[in-house]
């Protein structure tokens, strides 16, 4: 804090990250004052002030201030600054300004391997050096000559993509290569220095393999693949797709929808974390929760503040695993209902690892409620849709896993009752019971989520695959059968356990093959 006086002009100095300075000068609420001395604008200084005539008073009849205020006279910037942290990252990247050719060759080779993340073949480096030969003899400095080198390495298709591979057919990747998959996979970025070692001495198999993705699944670096592993798979995009009716939903705001989006992935992160058996995904007496969401579930008040902690449910909440979170209940609705059969591809896709086939394209869609008509809940209303043959046999297979969840509404709030928009009577009770493809019966979620953890092996097997498709960027096909069997027989070794899938992912030769 600075104390400064109307009658004693003071000039502070301030270091900063100015990240989004905003030019302002089109703007019709405030207009610059300043706009000959560059685009920022303080919004309370008294040029602009005095330019606008919408402004709030600032100073009573006799000049004194009203509130606390910042008259400015003149605004300077200079930057960017370089930090020492920055100019060491540079040294051995930028060769000196009066460097031979064969140092600049030498500094641009050591900048090819670090981008392209694998050794670098002379001639692979022609045309790079070519281009600064001919920039110097057109007369350019060292460092724009060298510049347009950089830009040629970064712009080459060795940098933009994870090229794995040469033209000698082989199935297996070499470390180099290796080394780059486990990074992006782990990491969501390139290899580190020890990767790289690694890489170099030909140590990322057996137990050096083991202590590297050891060291990786404890490095800060894993948020990363928690926060888009988890988005990806579980959909997360979805959320606020479809914005919640203001007048059917008051409650909903901008912070309940971050808080919903962020919950899954912090139970993840808890999940990956404690290495917990991978059966607390679908069912489990606790949650990651903040205040936003303690109040939208009716839990206790966190007691530690307003961020993320673990919070333990009773029965009585009606939560418990994914599959009750207010975000997954709310990417399945479109904003004014909840859409069971919506839900049911979702357990299908993201729990089982099966995509429904599309509904046939003639199909008439659900008939809306007539105004004079009795309430009827849209479980009714899918049923006699679902009397359509050419519909009866997959919404055999989906509707049970969708249905399971009616007792929740659009925005995942727990519910007796649908709330039903048109029709005449009384609003309808829900009844959450079905019958599971298979033939077995649940009366309700609980007794659903029950079922699932009878199939825990199945679980965990698309749980894998969903793994194994992120991990290598590819859809799986028959020939990687072997493999996830591998795989998923390791994982059971150690009760499915969320941290030892992803390390026996990372291990296994599913991983090393092209």
């Amino acid at each position: 804090e600075f104390e400064v006086f109307l009658e004693m002009p003071t000039t502070l100095h301030f270091c900063v990250v100015a990240t989004d300075v905003v030019d302002r000068r089109a703007g019709a609420a405030f207009r610059n004052a300043l706009a000959g001395r560059g685009g920022y604008i303080f919004t309370h200084s008294s040029e602009t002030l005095l330019l606008n005539p919408n402004a709030p008073q600032m100073f009573d009849g006799d000049g004194n201030g009203i509130f606390s205020t910042v008259l400015l006279d003149w605004i300077e910037w200079e930057g960017p600054l370089v930090t020492e942290e920055e100019q060491s990252r540079r040294i051995g990247v930028l060769p000196p300004d009066d460097a031979p050719f064969e140092v600049v060759a030498e500094h641009l080779r050591r900048f090819a391997e670090r981008v392209w993340r694998r050794p670098v073949k002379s001639d692979e480096l022609e045309n790079y050096l070519q281009s600064y030969r001919e920039e110097r003899e057109a007369g350019e400095q060292m460092d724009h000559a060298y510049r347009i080198a950089l830009q040629g390495i970064l712009t080459s298709r060795n940098f933009i993509y994870l090229v794995e591979g040469d033209p000698v057919a082989r199935e297996q990747l070499n470390d180099w290569e290796l080394a780059s998959r486990l990074s992006f996979f782990l990491w969501s970025s390139m290899p580190d220095e020890d990767l790289f070692t690694a890489a170099k001495n030909g140590t990322l198999n057996g137990d050096g393999l083991r202590m590297e993705v050891d060291r990786m699944l404890t490095d800060h670096r894993m948020n990363r693949f928690i926060d888009d592993f988890s988005r990806q798979w579980l959909q997360l995009h979805r959320v606020g797709m479809f914005p919640p009716d203001k007048k059917l939903y008051p409650g909903y705001d901008d912070w309940l929808e971050a808080s919903m989006q962020a919950e899954p992935v912090e139970y993840f992160r808890e999940m990956l974390a404690k290495n917990l058996p991978i059966e607390g995904l679908l069912d489990s007496d606790w949650t990651m929760a903040n205040a936003r969401l303690c109040d939208f579930y009716g839990l206790p008040e966190p007691e530690a503040g307003g961020d993320f902690q673990r919070v333990q449910l009773k029965p009585e909440d009606h939560r418990g695993g994914l599959l009750t979170m207010g975000a997954v209940l709310g990417l399945t609705s479109d904003g004014t209902r909840h859409r069971p059969v919506h839900r049911g591809v979702w357990v299908s896709e993201v729990i089982f690892n099966k995509t429904p086939p599309p509904p046939p394209a003639n199909v008439d869609p659900i008939e809306p409620i007539p105004p004079q008509g009795t309430k009827i809940t849209i479980r009714k209303r899918i049923e006699a849709h679902a009397r359509n043959a050419s519909c009866a046999a997959c919404h055999r297979n989906i509707d049970p896993l969708g249905l399971a969840f009616d007792q929740y509404d659009a925005i995942g709030q727990w519910r007796t009752r649908e709330q039903v928009p048109t029709g005449v009577g009384e609003d309808p009770l829900v009844d959450a019971s079905g019958v599971m493809p298979d033939g077995r019966p649940f009366t309700d979620s609980v007794q659903f989520k029950a079922l699932l953890l009878e199939d825990r092996d199945k679980f965990a097997r698309a749980f894998i695959e969903h793994l194994c498709t992120y991990a290598l960027r590819r859809v799986l096909t028959v020939d990687d059968e072997d493999d996830l069997k591998l795989i998923e027989e390791e994982a059971k070794k150690n009760q499915y356990c969320v941290k030892d899938i992803v390390r026996a992912v990372a291990m296994s030769e599913l991983l090393r093959k092209r």
